[in-house]
């Protein structure tokens, strides 16, 4: 399951939407990943995970 990190970054864009996040975003590491993935809302966050998950179990088939 993604990790969440929390970190304080100043500008940045959303690893799904690709807005420009100017608050707090939602910073997740996954044990695939070797960066960290930023979401600029809960939203974009769920969307990516749906995603990921359907990955995770096709690869488990």
């Amino acid at each position: 399951m993604p990790l969440k990190l929390d970190t304080k970054i100043n500008e940045i864009r959303c690893s799904w939407c690709k807005k420009i996040i100017r608050g707090n975003p939602i910073v997740v590491k996954t044990c695939c990943n070797n960066k960290p993935l930023v979401f600029c809302s809960n939203s974009c966050y769920t969307a990516w995970m749906k995603q990921w998950l359907r990955k995770q179990e096709q690869i488990r088939r």
